[in-house]
């Protein structure tokens, strides 16, 4: 069998997984080979929550959640949940219907086109919403949108200025959101712009040609690069590597499946095992596999992210966060909480088949030493199954990608 640490490592990664057994049924698959795999297969086949109740929150993040658990959601899905976290709106502002609709702007979009990408969700109704741009005037408009699609989302920090925030602001403003015509988005020319504008040295006289402005930048391939770079490799990328994928995204006309395809297939990806917190939402869908029971949602509440509730505009802050004392005693709790009815097993190393099970091949001598002390201290194969599932969950090792 090929190293199974390493090919759980590519599935953590690229997926959500590994689930248990996933990582077992692959034999003898070199990582490479599962890595185009992934890099190949299709997205999701997904229905659209039925939406139109008082609990509309709760469903819209409960049938994410469930999608995201899949054992086949792949590449596709993660890439979904990363334009989440970068093209952020929330639920705290904008209601579920326009939030599932540019749910599915991701789904369309998530490993094509990084200016199609942009030029869509410029104009979407949860994005309006969300930064000011519903109804922003040419006259006096709304510069939310223009500063974070310069400084967050596009080009990052010193890559602009203020003239060039006042200028998009103008070019973005006209659209709204038609609540009488099935929330339709719709350029109002009275209140959109009618003179041309200098926005990051190009003449520009629509938001269309504002975006293409943006996204012809020379900025805007590293700082995207950057971050799908740091998305799967788990720390930034140093200069020569950022301006090498940065070529990838820029050479292929800003394709996003040409950057991830680099991106994975560079030796570091495979090398940095280990180097990074799960994420609260990583962590608790290992759990939910591992404890093979459908948790609640209000577990992400606690840790601090619940799909389609970004803090803010900057998405989730992560690295150290998922890993604070508030996060442990969190994730103790949801381990102590539901791991009553795991399956208990009989064999002569139940710690080592609940390990493989987590798909923790590299655990620290001092984890597997206090796990087999559990589990010869009890004598009962339930309560050392409910134990141990805890332990697991509770470990450090759980805890990291």
């Amino acid at each position: 069998m090929a190293d199974p640490a390493l090919l759980a490592h590519v599935l953590r990664r690229m997926t959500f997984g590994p689930g248990p057994g996933a990582v077992e049924a692959l034999g003898d698959t070199d990582p490479s080979a599962l890595i185009d795999t992934l890099l190949d297969a299709p997205p999701l086949d997904v229905d659209d929550p039925e939406l139109g109740t008082n609990d509309d929150y709760d469903v819209l993040i409960r049938w994410w959640l469930q999608v995201l658990a899949r054992p086949d959601a792949g590449l596709h899905e993660r890439m979904v949940w990363f334009w989440h976290g970068h093209l952020t709106s929330s639920l705290a502002k904008v209601e579920p219907a326009l939030m599932l609709r540019q749910h599915r702007l991701f789904r369309e979009h998530a490993l094509g086109n990084a200016r199609a990408l942009f030029q869509a969700v410029t104009t979407d109704a949860a994005m309006l919403a969300w930064l000011d741009g519903n109804g922003s005037e040419a006259a006096n408009p709304n510069e939310n949108y223009a500063r974070e699609v310069m400084e967050l989302f596009a080009l990052g920090h010193g890559n602009f200025s203020e003239a060039d925030v006042r200028a998009g602001a103008y070019l973005f403003a006209g659209w709204y959101i038609d609540g009488d015509n099935s929330n339709a988005v719709v350029l109002d020319p009275e209140n959109g712009p009618t003179e041309t504008r200098e926005l990051l040295g190009a003449t520009v006289s629509s938001s269309s040609e504002a975006i293409d402005a943006i996204c012809d930048h020379e900025a805007f391939a590293p700082h995207l690069a950057g971050k799908v770079y740091e998305h799967f490799v788990g720390t930034p990328p140093d200069d020569a590597v950022l301006g090498e994928l940065a070529g990838v995204l820029r050479d292929s006309g800003l394709e996003i499946a040409p950057l991830v395809a680099a991106v994975v297939h560079r030796p570091e990806f495979l090398t940095s095992r280990a180097n990074r917190p799960r994420t609260a939402l990583e962590f608790f869908l290992a759990a939910r596999s591992f404890l093979e029971t459908d948790l609640d949602h209000y577990v992400l509440d606690q840790l601090g992210q619940v799909p389609f509730q970004p803090p803010n505009v900057a998405g989730w802050p992560g690295s150290a966060r998922w890993v604070s004392a508030g996060a442990t005693f969190a994730k103790v709790q949801l381990a102590v909480d539901n791991s009553g009815d795991t399956v208990a097993t009989d064999t002569d190393d139940p710690v080592g088949d609940l390990l493989g099970k987590a798909a923790l091949y590299d655990v620290s001598a001092q984890t597997r030493r206090a796990l087999d002390q559990a589990a010869g201290a009890i004598d009962s194969r339930r309560d050392r199954a409910t134990l141990l599932h805890a332990l697991v969950v509770a470990s450090p090792e759980f805890s990291i990608s």
